[in-house]
């Protein structure tokens, strides 16, 4: 009899021991040396520097060429029959396309330097990213932030 205690005493510890492998572990989410965890792009800003990059300038004049073009040349092509529809299907593709080149150049936009914010962040993790922004972040140094899609902002 006493092996057959041994045997259920054996079975009930193995029982035991495999059931306490499965409980889940709480996972600690709070301060570290490095921070809080839960934020893979947080940090705090280390440094704001205001400088200037080149920018490069827009030139929509072929795009409007092409789109009035292509516009004149539909409009053309309703309007008269047999060869009086060719000829105004060639005039609506040429005026289109001046009237489409004069908005388009009117719309562009001339390069130069244009003023932006440097910002260094010491992440969370404990890691250092710099980022380059046109718009001004308003942040300075000792605020805490967040980095979303390549931009500052205060958290």
């Amino acid at each position: 009899m006493k092996s057959g205690k041994f045997g259920v005493m054996a079975a009930l510890l193995v029982g035991i021991a495999a059931l306490t492998g499965c409980q889940t572990q709480p996972v600690y989410r709070g301060q570290t040396t490095y921070g809080y965890q839960g934020c893979q792009s947080c940090g705090v800003v280390q440094q704001v520097q205001q400088i200037y990059i080149q920018q490069q300038g827009t030139n929509n004049a072929a795009l409007g060429t092409v789109i009035g073009a292509v516009a004149g040349g539909l409009l053309g092509s309703t309007m008269g029959h047999g060869r009086g529809n060719t000829a105004t299907t060639v005039v609506g593709v040429v005026a289109g396309g001046a009237v489409g080149n004069a908005i388009g150049s009117q719309n562009s936009q001339p390069g130069g330097t244009v003023p932006a914010w440097q910002i260094v962040i010491r992440l969370d993790n404990g890691q250092y990213a710099t980022v380059t922004q046109v718009p001004n972040p308003g942040v300075r140094p000792g605020d805490y932030v967040v980095i979303s899609n390549n931009l500052v902002y205060p958290r």
